[in-house]
């Protein structure tokens, strides 16, 4: 008996740990919810479609959830047109100018400068941001490294309790921000290694995992039953 509930409890410890399943998963497939249980994403005025959510100028998304100083963000997301200023990621609640932007050409990250060469207008991009326990930042671009540096000053820690996408700071009467669509963000509370971001990490449990919880559950179910529990 003490077998049987111990495999249960190991299958379920393993979904739960499982190194490559994020911790959000926002698909947009008509829904904001997060497909891991987590808070719902909140549009800023944009439109959610069958399959990815679009937006105006500054209108874009809000999670209601801090992701902290160690975490990596994953998107695919374009641009209608590029010019000038437009934020993708803001991390200080949208008191703070610092940021990952596309400035004109560049993919940019403010304050510290350009890392590598945006996509053409309305071209799709895999975007993927890590920041590890070492304040490494790193920025990858279709699963090819664009760009690093180590955050000294915590400018890509975030503070408060949201992360804010594609929308500009309030300090700014004209919005640093631009039109453009996302077709999904995941989120992980670690620093992907270059090569998950290359092999591309799945952000769901793998299935062998998912089979190993279901079979975790059953086992509980028939322990219970034999116990006489609810």
């Amino acid at each position: 008996m003490k077998t049987i509930q111990a495999l249960a409890c190991a299958a379920m410890l393993a979904l739960g740990g499982s190194a490559s399943a994020a911790n959000h998963l926002y698909s947009f497939n008509g829904t904001m919810a997060d497909a891991l249980g987590g808070a719902d994403m909140v549009g800023l005025g944009g439109t959610l479609g069958a399959s990815s959510y679009s937006f105006g100028k500054n209108e874009g998304l809000a999670l209601a959830e801090a992701l902290g100083s160690v975490y990596t963000i994953d998107m695919v997301m374009s641009f209608d047109s590029h010019s000038g200023w437009q934020k993708i990621i803001d991390f200080k609640d949208r008191t703070s100018d610092m940021g990952l932007y596309t400035s004109n050409t560049q993919w940019y990250f403010y304050n510290i400068g350009s890392m590598g060469n945006v996509p053409a207008d309305g071209q799709s991009a895999r975007v993927t941001l890590t920041r590890d326990s070492g304040s490494l930042v790193s920025l990858y671009v279709n699963g090819a490294l664009a760009g690093s540096f180590t955050d000294s000053g915590n400018i890509a820690t975030f503070s408060g309790a949201k992360a804010n996408f594609f929308v500009d700071d309030l300090t700014n009467a004209k919005p640093e921000a631009g039109a453009g669509n996302v077709d999904y963000i995941a989120t992980f509370d670690r620093a992907l290694t270059a090569a998950e971001v290359a092999n591309g990490v799945s952000p769901v449990p793998e299935p062998a995992t998912g089979a190993m919880l279901a079979a975790g559950l059953g086992m509980l179910a028939l322990l219970r039953r034999r116990s006489g529990k609810a």
